[in-house]
């Protein structure tokens, strides 16, 4: 009996055509614009939501001369930084997330706002 092929952990997308239809809107944005940010992104288990429509803040490099060439065609195995994204999306499963920085069409940094809360002990008592 022949045994199918283990996903990666928590079903993170390997390719991108394993992507919802979210997920890939997200990548060919990324993909497309090269340089910018996402800022205020809701995701809704685990999956980026589209409306309300987060903002999009395109970056312009000024004098790079740089023309990136991007083909959305096929498919292809996601970069380690796309499924490292996904991933985050997994953990907050429900909620937003303030911005998105991407870079060459590739995240390189997520923004969560979260509770500041006092470090514990175990106990459920904070230090004082």
């Amino acid at each position: 009996m022949r045994s199918e092929p283990e996903r990666t952990s928590n079903l993170i997308a390997e390719r991108y055509s394993e992507l919802s239809p979210s997920g890939k809107l997200l990548v060919s944005t990324m993909r497309h614009v090269q340089f910018g940010r996402f800022e205020e992104l809701r995701i809704c288990n685990g999956e980026p939501v589209w409306d309300p429509p987060p903002k999009l803040v395109r970056v312009t490099r000024i004098g790079s001369g740089e023309d990136p060439n991007v083909t959305e065609a096929g498919d292809w195995i996601l970069k380690a930084a796309v499924r490292d994204l996904f991933r985050e999306f997994a953990a907050v499963q429900n909620g937003k997330i303030d911005r998105i920085v991407f870079h060459r069409g590739l995240p390189s940094l997520v923004e969560i706002s979260i509770s500041a809360t006092a470090p514990s002990d175990g106990s459920g008592r904070s230090e004082e």
